[in-house]
C-alpha cells in the first residue's frame, strides 16, 4: 500500500469533509455516530490524491461530503478516477454548494455523485440519507466487488435461450411490418426511422434502446414544452395524452406497439430480454435513488412487462405504482411468471389512449 501521513488515513466510520460548507457545529449532534474529519485546502490535495491510490476496505471512509466546486473541478473528473477505484466506487458522496452556485444535477449523477445538495444544508436529512446509500451501496459491492460501472445481474441460459428463439421467430413473421412502416415513417417526415436512445436496464447498464420513430425529429427538444401535460404527478416517469411531438403514423404504430418491435434486436443483442422490466431513459433511472425503486434493476430489462399487461394505455396508474408492479417482478420472476405474462401481452397490446 502506498505510504500516506498517518492523520489522514480514512477508517471506515469515518465522514469526510472536503471543504464543504458546513459549519462543524451543525455536524456534532446529527454526526455523532461516527468521527466527522473536516480537512483545510492543504489536506484536501494530499487526501484526494490518497484516496485515488486506496486499496483496503478499512481505508475507506464512510461518506464523503465536499464542496461541489472541488468535485466539479475538470469536469468531475476526479469523481470519475474514484468510481474507477474497485474499493472506492462503492462510498457514498455527496455535493453541497453555496447557495450562488449554480449546479449541473445530471452531470454530476452521470459522473458519480449521489447527491446535491444546496447551503445551508439539513444535517439530520444528510444523516439519513448517507446511511441509506451506504446501506445500498455495501449491497451492490457484495453482488460484483469487481465490476466497473454496473451490477452483475445473471440471466439463466434458459430464459436467454428462449429470448434469442422467440425474437428470431417474431422478426422473421413481422419482416413486411418492419419493411412497411420504415416506408411511412420515411415518407411522411424527414429524420431516421429508428429512433435510438440511451435507456438504463438490467443491473444499471446502459445500452442504445431501438424504437421506430414515431415523433418528428425535433421531439427531445420539445420536451420541456410538454411537462405541464404530464399524467404522473411528479416528473419521474412523462407519459403525455395526445403528445403533438408525435406523427400521425406514430400515432398508429403506438396504438398497436408496432413502434416496439425493432428492440427484438436489442434482444437478440442480450441488451434486452422479451419479458421484463422496461428500460428506462437516463433522465428517469437517475431519480429513481430511494432502497425499494432499485430492486427494480436488480431483473432483466424487457420487452414486455408486468405494468404493461397490468395498466397499460390507462391514465389511473401513478408513478409508484409503475414502481411497484416492477419491484413485484424483480422479486417474483421465473419461467413460469414470464409465461404468464406473454400470455396476456397480446390483449395489452392495443393502446387505449394516445400516449
Amino acid at each position: 500500500m502506498i505510504q500516506t501521513l498517518p492523520n489522514l488515513i480514512l477508517r471506515t466510520k469515518e465522514l469526510l469533509l472536503l471543504n464543504a460548507p458546513c459549519a462543524s457545529s451543525d455536524l456534532d449532534s446529527p454526526f455523532a455516530e461516527f468521527k466527522v474529519r473536516q480537512l483545510n485546502n492543504a489536506q484536501v490535495n494530499l487526501c484526494l490524491t490518497q484516496m485515488l491510490t486506496i486499496t483496503r476496505t478499512e481505508d475507506a471512509p464512510f461518506a464523503v461530503v465536499a464542496d461541489y466546486n472541488l468535485l466539479a473541478f475538470n469536469d468531475f473528473a476526479y469523481i470519475r478516477a474514484v468510481r474507477r477505484n474497485r474499493i472506492m466506487r462503492h462510498i457514498p458522496i455527496i455535493a453541497v454548494a453555496d447557495k450562488d452556485v449554480k449546479i449541473d444535477v445530471k452531470t454530476a449523477l452521470r459522473a458519480g455523485i449521489d447527491d446535491c445538495y444546496r447551503a445551508p444544508v439539513n444535517c439530520s436529512a444528510v444523516r439519513e440519507r448517507l446511511k441509506f446509500l451506504h446501506r445500498h451501496k455495501a449491497e451492490l459491492a457484495r453482488v460484483d466487488p469487481l465490476a466497473s460501472d454496473n451490477l452483475n445481474v445473471r440471466i439463466s441460459p434458459f430464459k436467454r435461450a428462449i429470448d434469442v428463439v422467440g425474437a428470431s421467430c417474431v422478426l422473421a413473421l413481422a419482416s413486411p411490418v418492419l419493411l412497411a412502416t420504415a416506408v411511412l415513417i420515411r415518407l411522411e417526415s424527414p429524420g431516421p426511422v429508428i429512433y435510438r436512445s440511451k435507456r438504463s436496464g438490467t443491473g444499471y447498464n446502459v445500452f442504445d434502446f431501438w424504437k421506430f420513430r414515431s415523433m418528428y425529429s425535433d421531439a427531445d427538444k420539445r420536451l420541456n414544452e410538454i411537462q405541464h401535460l404530464n399524467q404522473y404527478s411528479d416528473t419521474t416517469f412523462v407519459k403525455v395524452k395526445n403528445d403533438p411531438r408525435v406523427t400521425r403514423v406514430g400515432r398508429f404504430i403506438r396504438k398497436f406497439s408496432i413502434d416496439e418491435l425493432p428492440q427484438l434486436f436489442n434482444v437478440l443483442r442480450g441488451e434486452m430480454s422479451l419479458v421484463g422490466n422496461r428500460p428506462l431513459p437516463l433522465y428517469e433511472a437517475e431519480q429513481l435513488t430511494k432502497e425499494d425503486a432499485t430492486y427494480r434493476f436488480l431483473a432483466p430489462a424487457g420487452l414486455t412487462g408486468l405494468w404493461q399487461v397490468t395498466k397499460r394505455g390507462g391514465n389511473e396508474m401513478s408513478a409508484d405504482e409503475r414502481i411497484g408492479l416492477d419491484v413485484t417482478y424483480a422479486q417474483n420472476h421465473s419461467f413460469w411468471y414470464d409465461l404468464r405474462i406473454l400470455l396476456k401481452t397480446p390483449f395489452a397490446i392495443i393502446q387505449k389512449e394516445n400516449v
